[in-house]
């Protein structure tokens, strides 16, 4: 499954922490893209990656509103 077919499950199931995740690595970060499969998600979900992640993503989603 790619990122985008994820995205758009996420949208339609209302799941905004997943979705505000693909658009920060994707839009953001730029570091993958809409194509890559959804395993590539896999090293963010990583725990030692979770409190550095909740930080950048909070940063992220105050620097949209």
């Amino acid at each position: 499954m790619t990122l985008k077919e994820v995205y758009t499950w996420a949208i339609q199931n209302g799941e905004e922490s997943l979705m505000l995740l693909i658009e920060f690595l994707i839009l953001e970060k730029e570091v993958l893209d809409w194509e890559n499969d959804s395993k590539e998600l896999n090293l963010y979900f990583k725990p030692n990656n979770k409190k550095r992640m909740n930080k950048l993503l909070k940063e992220y989603k105050e620097g949209q509103t």
